[in-house]
């Protein structure tokens, strides 16, 4: 792992995601190396020869926060990283940011893969409103060894996920990305649902950047679903998904379950090009 640092003006990024004003970004680059992330496009913004995955840059601002800018906004932590990657624990810059955040007494929304998010406890309580998200793909940790090798097992983020229930903070698991007839998301729900309060499900929305070392993966480690994924990918076939849109939210509604699928990006855009 490549580790450097850079300086920035600002950590704030004016947010296009409804109910979020800021995101906030403490570092580029991640080292989950997850075979499909969407983020691998900010590679383009930086020096490195290195693949995604294999460096990361520590970002340095000398530039606090500013408490009228931010006070009761709804800021979160990150569009396009992991606030808590193991360099964190060494770095500290999100534990930093936090305690600017708390003085700016914004609501603050942090999406990770990483058990670190529970050393910043003492923190979330003293903000006006917290919610620390999960993001699952599998519930198998065979599977997460795969696709995700440099992220926490399964069991680590669901206790993680329990810790900051039991200390009264609000969660969310986000079941993304879904991989067809491979992500058991009725199984992740029965594993976290007594300490989860909503659910996000996104579907494995496949980009040309990832398309070939995604569909090379499936060949390699699930052959038998090959033909499935060149119907989605390859032929643009969404049946899949409307179907699986409508199973999860019926589900949800039985179940009396916070949350619902919103496939719509996957209806309204056109499927990856064919190689």
């Amino acid at each position: 792992m490549i580790v450097g640092e850079v300086n920035i003006k600002t950590y704030l990024s004016k947010s296009k995601l409804p109910g979020v004003d800021y995101s906030i970004n403490p570092y580029v680059g991640c080292p989950h190396k997850c075979i499909y992330c969407y983020a691998e496009y900010m590679k383009k913004f930086t020096a490195h020869p290195e693949p995604w995955g294999e460096f990361l840059d520590v970002r340095r601002c000398p530039v606090p926060l500013r408490p009228y800018m931010l006070f009761h906004t709804y800021v979160m932590l990150s569009s396009v990283t992991d606030a808590y990657n193991p360099y964190e624990k060494q770095f500290r810059i999100t534990r930093k940011l936090m305690e600017q955040l708390v003085f700016c007494q914004a609501h603050v929304q942090v999406l990770t893969k990483s058990p670190l998010i529970v050393r910043d406890i003492d923190l979330f309580k003293q903000l006006p409103s917290f919610e620390g998200a999960f993001s699952f793909s599998s519930s198998k940790d065979s599977f997460r060894q795969l696709a995700e090798p440099g992220a926490a097992t399964v069991e680590e983020k669901i206790n993680a996920l329990k810790t900051l229930k039991e200390n009264g903070l609000s969660t969310a698991v986000v079941i993304a990305p879904i991989f067809p007839q491979i992500t058991d998301w009725k199984e992740i729900i029965r594993l976290t649902r007594p300490y989860t309060d909503r659910y996000h499900f996104d579907a494995l929305n496949i980009r040309p950047a990832y398309q070939k070392r995604v569909m090379q993966f499936i060949a390699r480690h699930f052959a038998h679903l090959l033909d499935l994924y060149n119907s989605i990918y390859e032929q643009e076939d969404i049946s899949y998904w409307r179907k699986l849109q409508e199973e999860i939210n019926a589900f949800c509604r039985q179940e009396n379950i916070q949350g619902k699928a919103d496939f719509r990006h996957v209806f309204s855009s056109k499927r990856t090009p064919k190689n």
